[in-house]
């Protein structure tokens, strides 16, 4: 099992594919293995690391308060153990909260970024969800009811409809051995709720793709507007019929996305 033992925290990774090095950061409850449907496609055009951020899956588990810098610290960490100085970043809604913060603290890092589902800070409606949702995962533990009730924010009413969708990736979540632990759910969500990049959004330099789902309702239209008016070198994509979860509910069209992105990059600078 693949182990960055970093300055203070121990990290978990893979690598997958070779080339130029694209760096996946998962969002909340989410873990290295939430890339899996998206592996194959980008990894014959990437050398991808996926991994697991501090409180979740493989890696450990802090006992204490975290931010969002401090799990942007353990990306670059895991870049300097790896010997990667500078990489394509790309993160999903917490994940993208990570990569905000590496490129405006560590610009020299970035080579590209990939923002997905995101947002440049977790509004009112947002921060008591996310607080509702940790607060019954610490008195009752997880149940399939609170898989499903979380599955509403995250795939359209077309998905949620499908019920042998659902029920798998309910029966799924429950059986994962590395499930997140309620304490490592409640530490990522005082992260993210603190997090407000909003002011510094014009540092980030680097050429930057905004891709949203059309029916995302945890990330507004606005949302990604605001990014994107305020990161000067940024192109903004919706997807439509997609909603939070891109890389789960419709891989194919994310691949294809952040495939493109790389592709327009590419002839640019020849």
């Amino acid at each position: 099992m693949p182990i960055a033992e970093l300055k203070n925290i121990n990290i978990y990774y893979d690598i997958y594919g070779e080339g130029e090095p694209l760096v996946l950061i998962a969002g909340l409850g989410s873990d290295s293995v939430s890339w899996f449907n998206v592996i194959d496609d980008l990894s014959q055009n990437f050398k991808l690391i996926v991994f697991d951020n501090r409180g979740c899956g493989r890696s450990d588990y802090p006992t204490y308060d975290f931010t969002i810098e401090d799990m942007a610290k353990d990306t670059i960490g895991l870049l300097d153990y790896l010997k990667i100085d500078r990489a394509d970043i790309l993160g999903h809604s917490m994940g993208g909260y990570i990569a905000q913060e590496i490129a405006i603290k560590n610009p020299e890092r970035v080579k590209n970024l990939i923002l997905i589902g995101t947002a440049a800070y977790t509004n009112s409606r947002n921060k008591k969800l996310f607080t509702e949702f940790s607060s019954i995962l610490k008195s009752e533990g997880y149940s399939e009811e609170w898989f499903k009730s979380f599955a509403e924010w995250l795939f359209t009413d077309e998905v949620q409809s499908d019920t042998s969708f659902i029920d798998l990736f309910v029966s799924n979540a429950m059986k994962y051995p590395y499930l997140q632990k309620p304490k490592g759910f409640e530490l990522q969500v005082n992260a993210l709720n603190s997090f407000d990049s909003r002011s510094q959004l014009p540092l980030i330099k680097a050429k930057t793709l905004i891709l949203s789902g059309r029916e995302d309702i945890l990330i507004t239209t606005e949302d990604s507007l605001f990014l994107s008016e305020k990161i000067t070198n940024s192109t903004l994509q919706f997807l439509n019929n997609i909603a939070h979860s891109i890389q789960v509910e419709n891989p194919k069209a994310f691949s294809e996305a952040v495939l493109e992105f790389q592709k327009i990059n590419k002839t640019e600078k020849t």
